[in-house]
């Protein structure tokens, strides 16, 4: 069963497949005007200790559900921006590990490419017979990837580079030790392997966490869907923070 959202609460909530439905590509995602309210007011109710935690960049995110800009975590940990508004963002990955990606998304058809600066993502959910390519093109690069300390990432139909040491996990961990986070008991929900390394923390922070259509070790309560996710934030919201 599902904790409820109490003024003790700080929420941290990934975005791609727990808050919205996937899409064939990422820029056609769909965020209900309902979901933004409930959010909206919900960070107004727990004094702004809500951010999201996403793949995504914090322009992507912002994009997606302005006018609402509440602290968030982009490029899985490598971009960071705290509810005052100031934003940490990492130097941009090596050119050599650029010029990998972007040379896969020159000539591999269906295949788009994510430049979020600190970090590079090929989706490849257009192209699923892509996969064996793209995963014979890592492996042949990994002496590469190593020299430049740069991890390679497999999610939902995409392949991510990004520097060593940078997850989400790392992120959450720092700014729950920011106020207004500081203190509070974290309640964080996500759906796919990049969100491991929050649960797999979520123990030593003493917080509590949910997933969407699987169960990872970790999580407390398995949601059926974003739907199911969304939902619940609405009732949420409605119901008020006590």
């Amino acid at each position: 069963m599902m904790p409820p959202v109490s003024a003790n609460t700080a929420l941290f909530l990934d975005i791609d497949g727990t808050l919205l439905d996937m899409a064939r590509t990422p820029d056609r995602v769909k965020v209900p005007a309902e979901l933004t309210q409930a959010l909206e007011k919900l960070a107004r109710e727990l004094g702004g200790a809500l951010a999201f935690v996403s793949g995504r960049s914090l322009d992507n995110i912002d994009r997606l559900f302005a006018p609402f800009r509440p602290a968030a975590i982009g490029a899985h940990g490598g971009e960071m921006r705290g509810v005052g508004g100031e934003i940490t963002r990492l130097q941009p990955l090596p050119d050599a590990v650029r010029q990998v990606f972007t040379g896969l998304a020159e000539h591999v058809p269906g295949l788009l490419l994510e430049d979020k600066r600190c970090a590079l993502a090929l989706h490849y959910r257009l192209a699923p017979e892509a996969q064996p390519v793209l995963m014979a093109a890592m492996e042949k690069h990994a002496r590469l990837f190593a020299a430049e300390k740069i991890h390679i990432l497999h999610g939902k139909a995409v392949i991510e580079a990004r520097p060593d040491g940078v997850d989400k996990g790392s992120a959450v961990t720092l700014m729950a030790r920011q106020p207004p986070f500081a203190g509070r008991v974290i309640l964080f929900g996500g759906d796919d392997t990049t969100d491991q390394d929050v649960f797999r923390i979520l123990p030593r922070l003493g917080g509590r966490g949910f997933s969407v259509g699987r169960r990872f070790q970790g999580a407390e309560h398995v949601f059926e869907s974003p739907h199911a996710v969304r939902e619940w934030l609405v009732r949420a919201a409605k119901a008020g923070v006590r």
